[in-house]
């Protein structure tokens, strides 16, 4: 335990219960996974630490790799925030549009000299690097890591820094061959601090734990190589497609209480429950009854995958995800094979419950969406019932992204915010929302549960968060992803949380 650490800690902040805990124990250990729920805290947990490692002379570097938007907020928000006060610190975001070598393709030439003063001045910053005694702190988005230019940046950064590093959402490199799972092991080995974050760790699957554990210490969890991994953690069985090639099929996993256990000596777990002013999300449904035209066009897709709209005939493509197509149906529209949008005709109840929910909330509402059509049902119909609303989504450029977040935070006027939750539903904060609405729902359990909890803050109020449930595909997909979510909650949730306190001294 980190007695003296604790005792010379300068706090900016006073940390909750869960953070002083983590801090007194583990604020000198080299390599942490933190599966804390959304919302916790992690982020000050984190910039603590850094900060008694700087003044302990261990370290004068944070890199650090967030989805994008995510990794800007560490620098503009968390670490004014938190920064202690007695550490000096300095912080450069990277952003494509800005650093990159291919920003100014995209410009007109009256833009470019204005642009590439922009981008030297970025660079000069980073060249600091060799210089600057501070703490300096580089964020990285994800997405853009193994980019050419983004790797000389962070090359140059490590060279000449003792780094910390932080991988924020590690769920993302959960895929062992991918090319940025593959440079983010690289560069962990050449950091003395390493930490993993995620709500979500294990949500997508419990063979996400090999290459996130990776990023903490070569072997991590016991194994040289995933295949071993898997074969000891999963079971598999021969499946052939229709040209008669045969494929590995998924068919459980195993061993599971032994995966936890060569977690548990990286790992904490802080849950809804360990937070005292934590607020609940209370879940509620609305059930949606389809219109007879859209049983009719859903049942015809059942059995054809060819379907008739107003007389039109529509090839939805033999090879299309046809559940995704039965999905569409019961939100009032399809797409064909060409990705052409095709109306159902008639009314479309799941608009007409989106209206009156909407109209019936006593505060701000997040609508999250599947499907871009949804957005712009969605969005026009809001605008039709005489609401402001704000967009967050994959077609909105990032720096409206960011003004769109704060009129939605800060104008009274605006009453819902239409997402997607991919673009919207990780480490973003939409605290100042009452209700979060699933108009149309994902398979995937990690982005719905990030999703779920951007509305919520420590000290906040109750969140109803209302599926809509058409018959058919809804069920079937909320089925699948709470199972994932129990799975995961067994192994780097609540089954974790059992597991540490049974072995505590």
């Amino acid at each position: 335990m980190s007695f003296a650490a604790l005792l010379d800690a300068e706090f900016k902040t006073s940390p909750f219960r869960h953070q002083w805990k983590e801090f007194e124990e583990h604020a000198d250990a080299p390599a942490r996974a933190k599966a804390w729920t959304m919302r916790t805290g992690k982020s000050k947990s984190e910039i603590d630490k850094a900060c008694h490692l700087y003044l302990a002379g261990k370290i004068d570097g944070v890199l650090i790799f967030a989805p994008n938007g995510v990794h800007a907020n560490w620098v503009e928000k968390e670490f004014p925030a938190h920064c202690w006060d007695s550490v000096p610190w300095s912080g450069i975001v990277w952003r494509s549009v800005v650093a990159g070598e291919k920003g100014v393709n995209k410009l007109r030439n009256e833009d470019k000299a204005a642009w590439y003063a922009e981008r030297d001045s970025w660079w000069e910053k980073l060249a600091q690097v060799k210089r600057d005694r501070s703490l300096m702190v580089l964020a990285v988005n994800s997405e853009s890591m193994t980019r050419d230019d983004v790797r000389r940046a962070v090359r140059r950064f490590i060279k000449y820094r003792r780094v910390f590093v932080i991988f924020d959402e590690s769920d993302d490199f959960g895929i062992p061959g991918s090319k940025r799972t593959k440079m983010a092991r690289a560069l962990a080995l050449r950091c003395p601090y390493r930490t993993i974050l995620s709500g979500t760790m294990l949500d997508a699957s419990p063979l996400a734990a090999f290459s996130q554990f990776e990023l903490l210490k070569k072997e991590a969890l016991g194994f040289k190589k995933f295949g071993d991994f898997k074969a000891h953690f999963a079971d598999y069985e021969k499946e052939y497609g229709r040209s008669g090639r045969a494929y590995p099929k998924l068919i459980g996993y195993k061993n599971l209480d032994e995966l936890r256990e060569r977690m548990a000596p990286f790992t904490s777990v802080v849950l809804r429950d360990d937070c005292d002013d934590m607020p609940d999300l209370v879940p509620t449904t609305r059930e949606i009854e389809p219109t007879p035209e859209q049983l009719a066009i859903y049942r015809e897709l059942h059995k054809t995958f060819l379907i008739d709209i107003e007389e039109e005939r529509v090839s939805i493509g033999e090879r299309a995800p046809r559940f995704q197509k039965l999905q569409q149906v019961f939100s009032g529209f399809i797409l064909d094979e060409f990705k052409k949008l095709k109306i159902i005709p008639g009314e479309n109840p799941r608009l007409d419950a989106l209206s009156e929910e909407v109209y019936r909330a006593p505060g701000k509402v997040i609508v999250w969406c599947q499907f871009q059509a949804d957005i712009d049902f969605v969005k026009h119909r809001l605008l039709k019932d005489g609401h402001k609303i704000a967009e967050y989504h994959g077609r909105v450029p990032d720096k409206e992204k960011q003004i769109a977040l704060n009129s939605f935070r800060k104008d009274p006027s605006i009453k819902p915010l239409v997402g997607h939750a991919k673009s919207g539903g990780r480490g973003i904060d939409m605290s100042v929302a009452s209700k979060i609405i699933w108009y149309s729902h994902t398979f995937s359990a990690r982005m719905r549960k990030q999703a779920m909890d951007r509305a919520t803050k420590i000290g906040g109020k109750n969140i109803e968060v209302m599926d809509f449930i058409a018959p058919g595909p809804d069920v079937r997909i909320l089925s699948v992803v709470n199972n994932n979510m129990n799975v995961a909650d067994a192994l780097a949730g609540r089954g974790m949380k059992e597991f540490l306190k049974g072995i505590a001294l």
